[in-house]
């Protein structure tokens, strides 16, 4: 049984590619960092990828689809095509913006501010690290993340033509290496902080080997966490700008 034998022909060429636009969206939508964040809800969700589907649409230049594809065991691999094809495009994006929640958390275990930053789960009851992710999602929006996004799926027609997906050993190496270019920029922004917290216990070995009886931990935990919380107010200006500069640039393809 063809899967639209109830509408008429015409209907159904301009309905298929619409159809297969709007899956390829809406897989982006899922992925791409502030569109997926769990306080978007999923009502924003499908508004926004029924906006952009008729552009998608326009831009794939597949008016229309071979005959044969109206059975529903012939388009699904095509549907199956367009959503991968969809969380394809926007994963490099995510990946980046995912280096801010393992910076968090490397800053919060090594400054004592673990209680205050947390792990860096998205909308946690950690006033620091909600903080510091609302920021970072509030600057992506002022710096255009929409457009970004509209330029991506215009751009993923040409790697990925409607109707057609293939991965080259080339774009699963450059997904890897993605992976390694977020935890550096990770470990870089907490850097202050990781060598700061090495220091902290490096004076403060010296000091009880030293001085036994001194409560050195009783001392020196308020001012390590004084000292971290200035060091995270003055540096968090340039650890959001340079994050944010960093998951525009890796989410456009070369």
């Amino acid at each position: 049984m063809a899967l639209t034998s109830a509408l008429p022909p015409d209907l159904t060429a301009m309905l298929m590619p619409l159809l297969l636009a709007y899956l390829r969206v809406q897989a982006a939508v899922l992925v791409f960092p502030v569109f997926s964040e769990r306080v978007v809800s999923v009502r924003i969700r499908i508004t926004i990828a029924m906006l952009l589907a008729p552009v998608a649409a326009v831009m794939s230049n597949m008016q229309t689809l071979p005959a044969e594809t109206e059975g529903i065991m012939l388009f699904a691999p095509l549907a199956l095509r367009e959503m991968l094809a969809g969380f394809l495009i926007a994963l490099p994006a995510r990946i980046m913006a995912s280096a801010l929640h393992v910076a968090s958390s490397a800053i919060g275990a090594t400054a004592s501010l673990s209680q205050l930053i947390g792990t860096g789960t998205e909308a946690a009851p950690h006033p620091i690290g909600n903080l510091m992710h609302m920021a970072g999602l509030a600057l992506l929006m002022a710096m255009g993340l929409p457009i970004l996004l509209v330029d991506l799926i215009a751009q993923s027609y040409a790697a990925f033509p409607a109707g057609q997906f293939q991965i080259s050993g080339d774009q699963v190496g450059g997904m890897v290496g993605l992976v390694s270019r977020s935890f550096v920029l990770a470990l870089a922004v907490a850097s202050p902080f990781i060598l700061g917290g090495l220091l902290y216990q490096v004076l403060t070995g010296i000091v009880n080997r030293v001085m036994p009886a001194l409560p050195v931990v009783f001392i020196g935990a308020p001012a390590i966490i004084m000292l971290a919380l200035v060091a995270l107010a003055v540096l968090s200006p340039l650890i959001l700008s340079g994050w944010a500069d960093a998951v525009f640039l890796h989410a456009l393809p070369d």
